[in-house]
């Protein structure tokens, strides 16, 4: 990446003004002033702007603990977006990998790599999501057994369940890759369950762990080249 590019990425200054930033001297990479705001720099390189280390991370990725209430759009709409949940500093880099509904919590991925968010959306990557889903009566004995046959859910859709669990009477976790509109509502809808809480609680081999409702935490990096490996991306191509 151009370091002009990466700086004013980093909130720095904008593009422009960025460039006499450079031209002044004002910039070092790895402890030596330079003047080339063309010049390439990745992931390893260390870069000081007026003695202040810029953070450089060459991508961003994070994980958030979506609440009840907030729109995965990028913008307030009807409801608040969770973009008002994201720390300041990472707000206009990253994008939402997928959406949850206003009324869905859980385990909502954002990310500034334009192509691991492409290949975690497309379906002919597999990713599972698993979620935890309550009910508004009592779940049947053959339930699990007959989620196990492909499903049709209207609209000329067929949903492939990977794997129900029943936890209890009112409770099950149930893990999909296809990721289409209002699947997991519309699956318990064709078996006459109302869903009245839902709860998306891994993506891929990731999990919540402690992370609090409403907070965000980057991934870590094992956590980030799992997730690379599973769309078939190499980290050090990233760097």
């Amino acid at each position: 990446m151009r370091l002009d590019r990466f700086l004013s990425m980093r909130g720095v200054d904008s593009r422009k003004s960025i460039k006499k930033v450079i031209r002044s001297g004002r910039v070092e990479v790895d402890g030596k002033p330079v003047f080339d705001f063309a010049m390439e720099i990745n992931g390893n390189n260390r870069i000081v702007v007026d003695g202040q280390e810029v953070e450089n991370d060459p991508y961003v990725t994070l994980m958030m603990n979506k609440p009840e209430g907030y729109m995965s759009s990028m913008v307030d709409e009807r409801y608040p977006s969770v973009m008002n949940l994201v720390p300041e500093r990472y707000r206009k880099r990253v994008r939402l990998v997928g959406r949850l509904d206003n009324d869905t919590t859980g385990l909502l991925l954002l990310t500034d790599n334009g192509v691991l968010n492409a290949r975690l959306a497309n379906p002919k990557h597999g990713i599972q999501k698993t979620y935890r889903v309550e009910v508004n009566h009592l779940l049947k004995p053959s339930f699990e057994e007959a989620v196990k046959s492909p499903i049709d859910i209207g609209k000329g859709e067929v949903a492939h369940v990977d794997n129900l669990k029943v936890l209890d009477d009112y409770h099950a976790e149930i893990t999909v890759h296809e990721g289409k509109y209002h699947e997991i509502k519309r699956i318990f809808g064709k078996f006459s369950y109302d869903v009245i809480k839902l709860e998306r609680i891994a993506f891929g081999s990731l999990t919540l762990g402690e992370l609090e409702r409403g907070k965000c935490r980057l991934l870590t990096k094992e956590e980030y080249v799992s997730l690379l490996e599973s769309v078939h991306m190499k980290f050090e191509e990233q760097l």
